[in-house]
This record gives C-alpha cells, sequence and structure tokens, in this order.
C-alpha cells in the first residue's frame, strides 16, 4: 500500500544532509505525479528544496502541451517546475528508446549544473518486471536481469527510485484518493513498442506474471553472493593490478565458463576504463571470442589495449 508512512521507509534507508536539494522527473504521468506528490510532503518536513523537472521530449507533437497542463496542476498544489525542451536536432527518429535517453541526458545535467545531487524518479514494480522480461528475451546476463536499481550513481549524480517497491495499481490508487490530475500517454498501449507488447502480456496472463516476479526476486536475492563469487573468481586468476593496468592468468581465464569469462572482462575494463559506462553484452563476448579464436594478439575496448602473451592477458590504459 501506498502512503506517505511507507514513502518514508523506502527513503529511510538514504542518508541526506540536512535542508536536503532534491529533483523529481515528471513525465506527468500517474507514477511521477504520485513521486513529486509524496516527495513534495516530505521535503516539507525536511525543511529542503524540490524542483519537479517536466520534459518535453517532442515525440509527439502535443508533448509540449501536455507538460504545461503538468505544469498548472503542479503550481496548483504549490509544488515548483521547470520544463526543459529536448533540442530538434536531437530527435533523429521518434524511438522510445531515443526519447528516454534524451530526457534521462537533460535531467542529469540540470542536476549537475545545479549542483542537486539527488534525482527521484517514478519507475515501480511494473517497470522493473517488464525490464526484466525484456532482458530475458534479449539474453541478458545475470547482472542486466538484476533489472531497475532503486538506487545507483551517475555522473555525481544519486538515482533515487522510492516507487520501486509499489505496484502500479497501488499507484493508480493513491492518485484517486488525492485527486491528482495526470496525463495518459498514449504510446504506453502502442503495440509498436516492445515494452507495450510486454506490458499487454504481463496484464493479460497474470499467473505468468507471478512467476515472472518470483524469478526476478530470486535473482535480487542472490545478486549479491553472485557478487562475492565473481570477485573470489577474479582473485583466482589476478596476476598483477595497477593504477591503470590489470594481468591475469590466460590459461585460467579461458577455462572458465563463458557467462564467468563476460562477466570478469567487463568489471575489468570498466577498472582500466576510469569509466562506468554501460559495456554491451554482445561485444563483451566478441572480444572474449576473438581473444580465444584468433591470432591476433592486440585487441582495443574504449581506452584499454588488451594483449594476449601466453601465459599472460595484460589490459593497459592507453591514455
Amino acid at each position: 500500500m501506498i502512503n506517505l508512512v511507507n514513502f518514508e521507509k523506502q527513503i529511510k534507508q538514504y542518508s541526506f544532509e540536512n535542508s536536503p536539494k532534491v529533483a523529481v522527473g515528471v513525465s506527468g504521468g500517474p507514477d511521477s505525479i504520485a513521486l513529486v506528490y509524496l516527495t513534495n510532503k516530505w521535503i516539507l518536513k525536511k525543511k529542503g528544496k524540490l524542483i519537479a523537472l517536466l520534459i518535453d521530449h517532442r515525440l509527439r507533437d502535443e508533448s509540449y502541451f501536455e507538460c504545461l497542463k503538468t505544469q498548472k496542476f503542479l503550481k496548483k498544489i504549490k509544488i515548483n517546475s521547470l520544463i526543459l525542451r529536448v533540442p530538434k536536432k536531437n530527435i533523429s527518429n521518434k524511438m522510445m528508446g531515443q526519447a528516454r535517453k534524451n530526457r534521462f541526458e537533460k535531467l542529469i545535467n540540470y542536476c549537475k549544473k545545479n549542483k542537486i545531487f539527488y534525482l527521484f524518479l517514478g519507475h515501480h514494480s511494473n517497470d522493473n518486471l517488464e525490464t526484466f522480461l525484456i532482458r530475458k528475451i534479449a539474453g541478458s546476463n545475470f547482472e542486466g536481469l538484476n533489472s531497475i536499481q532503486s538506487s545507483s550513481i551517475f555522473k555525481g549524480i544519486q538515482i533515487i527510485r522510492p516507487l520501486l517497491k509499489f505496484s502500479k495499481k497501488d499507484i493508480i490508487k493513491f492518485n484517486k484518493k488525492f485527486s491528482l490530475s495526470y496525463i495518459v500517454d498514449p504510446s504506453n498501449t502502442d503495440e509498436k513498442y516492445t515494452r507495450s507488447i510486454v506490458r499487454k502480456y504481463l496484464n493479460e496472463n497474470n499467473s505468468y506474471k507471478k512467476e515472472v516476479n518470483k524469478e526476478l526476486n530470486l535473482i535480487k536475492k542472490n545478486y549479491k553472493d553472485f557478487n562475492k563469487i565473481i570477485f573470489q573468481i577474479l582473485n583466482l586468476i589476478l596476476i598483477d593490478i595497477k593504477q591503470n593496468s590489470v594481468q591475469i592468468d590466460q590459461k585460467k581465464f579461458f577455462s572458465l565458463n563463458i557467462e564467468i569469462k563476460i562477466k570478469l572482462t567487463e568489471i575489468i575494463l570498466k577498472y582500466v576504463n576510469k569509466k562506468n559506462t554501460y559495456l554491451r553484452y554482445s561485444n563483451v563476448r566478441k572480444l572474449i571470442n576473438d581473444l580465444e579464436n584468433t591470432k591476433k594478439s592486440s585487441f582495443r575496448s574504449q581506452n584499454a589495449i588488451i594483449t594476449k602473451n601466453m601465459p599472460i592477458i595484460s589490459v593497459v590504459n592507453s591514455n
């Protein structure tokens, strides 16, 4: 059940300074409206400041007018807001993935520029199930199947999703109870988008939805243990590690299960590249295949140079 008490229980797991500054990404939909309403109640108790950030993604012609409508409602309930417009040059196609990327970049850049450390987003439990199933269908690895995280750090901004334990049904009930006005995005049911198809299937197959939920919860429950095991294996194959380089035992590395090799490669590349960027699963798998099956001795991934020289694989930052 979603209410202020349960919302604050989710918030209490994070550390906030006195009078924190918080930004909330508001799409105008029921999830983000409930989130900004609850966050405003909480921030008043903390004597902090809140800014609701509305993004005109320009995916649909009416998106700007929806922002204006949402801004008018937020003003009515005394919440400060700002509309950020995605430049036309960033709209090369009208795809949901691009719109999400543009929206996220706008939110992060605003927070960085205005020295706001906390960004709240309105993802809920249904979003997590959909993400899990989409990634499972795409053949994602164990880390990808862990899906949406309740908290993460990106470019120095802490992203918090306080509604992740609550369902869409609970959020709709909450909005009706407090007469919170929201916009229904027609793209949410447009079956030209993968997520819409997955959402419809889960909604129409409740027994399967329960099974997917059990599977996701099992992965989340075991994720910490999985990481412990991964780092224990890393220690077994590690020969040397410095600030800008890693050396591993080639024979031991090649003897591992492919999924373990992929995960270890991701960890090493992120360390050497000095970046916390997403590494595409297929690219990492191809790199490993090339390491094992081609005569080439040198490879590159972002800032990293990978050299295969028996009995060692060296990964060095080229900068």
